[in-house]
């Protein structure tokens, strides 16, 4: 089945534009023409699966404190991000993306190493609750290759990302053992070596964090297809002239 990626992808929706993992950030992107979009799943206490990137509610909620882990999703619900946000459920993110059919890389992002495979279930229940199971729109990805490993044991079908934030050899018997469609490396310690190498194993490339158009080009240049950008609509503009 086909499977296109773009070059750019909406980082938690479009976070330099608007608050980070909401359905704002998310409908704004979609609005802006961008076809895919990454977001992070987290459970709450009571299991359900909602989009946050931090283990903590401290830098992104007014009126909260603490470990997102340690709320129900009701509270979790009552709690106020910038700009009157709330944090959405999964679910809703994801009927949100089906209206625009967009398609959406889901960091699968456990707020323990030992929350690493129910974290991953419950986001594939959700997935399909909301039929969403969809290989050509779907990428699961995470640092908690647990987590990976469930996903293919449930769906491997479902294209799976190596998430890599150090220059560590240890995610290549990661990919290897989850069959890995791509890895994902921290832009700032890529290198055309490294770039190289990755290609040559077979995997595609993607980058994150980039939000300079140079940088994005110096990439290109070494294999790298895709790349998570917090002003997607922007960048692709830029990108574009």
């Amino acid at each position: 089945m086909a499977f296109d990626l773009p070059l750019v992808i909406g980082h938690r929706g479009a976070r330099a534009v608007k608050t980070e993992n909401t359905l704002e950030a998310f409908d704004y992107a979609c609005r802006s023409g961008v076809k895919w979009v990454e977001l992070d799943a987290m459970m709450s206490s009571d299991g359900q699966v909602m989009v946050f990137h931090d283990e903590t509610l401290d830098r992104m909620c007014s009126n909260a404190k603490g470990r997102l882990d340690s709320f129900t999703a009701k509270e979790l619900r009552s709690f106020k991000m910038p700009n009157g946000t709330r944090i959405p459920y999964l679910s809703e993110v994801l009927e949100l993306l089906n209206e625009y059919g967009a398609s959406v890389n889901v960091e699968i992002k456990p707020s323990k190493s030992s929350l690493a495979h129910e974290t991953a279930r419950r986001v594939w229940e959700t997935v399909r609750e909301k039929g969403f199971d969809d290989p050509a729109r779907l990428l699961f990805s995470s640092f908690e290759w647990a987590a990976l490993e469930e996903t293919f044991a449930l769906a491997p079908h479902i294209r799976r990302g190596v998430l890599v934030e150090d220059v560590s050899p240890d995610w290549r018997p990661a990919a290897k053992k989850v069959e890995a469609f791509s890895i994902n490396y921290d832009a700032d310690l890529l290198t055309p070596e490294l770039a190289k190498e990755i290609l040559d194993s077979g995997y595609r490339l993607l980058a994150y964090t980039v939000n300079d158009a140079d940088r994005i080009r110096e990439l290109l240049s070494w294999g790298v297809e895709a790349f998570f950008c917090d002003s997607p609509a922007e960048m692709s503009a830029e990108l574009s002239r």
